[in-house]
């Protein structure tokens, strides 16, 4: 019984610390622009969070079935063009 009353002041206590922070940080202004070159909650709030690398997953070959072409298969060409005439018709 005495864990879970500390378990539950515990999680209190970091609900109002966030909140707190949280409105200190919304309620931050400086006067001065020079002022926030030295203000670390500027710098935490400006700096950039960090995003985990992007993971690569390899993948087994899957066996694949292919199509077996006949060995004497030869594609038929046709002429698809027009005839050409050498010389100019009669006039």
């Amino acid at each position: 019984m005495a864990k879970r009353t500390t378990n539950r002041l515990l999680a209190i206590v970091v609900v109002l610390a966030l909140a707190l922070l949280a409105t200190h940080a919304v309620s931050h202004w400086h006067t001065h622009a020079y002022d926030e070159d030295h203000c670390q909650v500027c710098h935490v709030g400006h700096a950039a969070i960090p995003q985990p690398a992007a993971q690569v997953a390899v993948q087994l070959a899957v066996p694949t079935a292919r199509i077996a072409l006949a060995a004497n298969f030869a594609p038929d060409l046709d002429f698809a063009g027009t005839p050409s005439i050498p010389r100019a018709p009669p006039a």
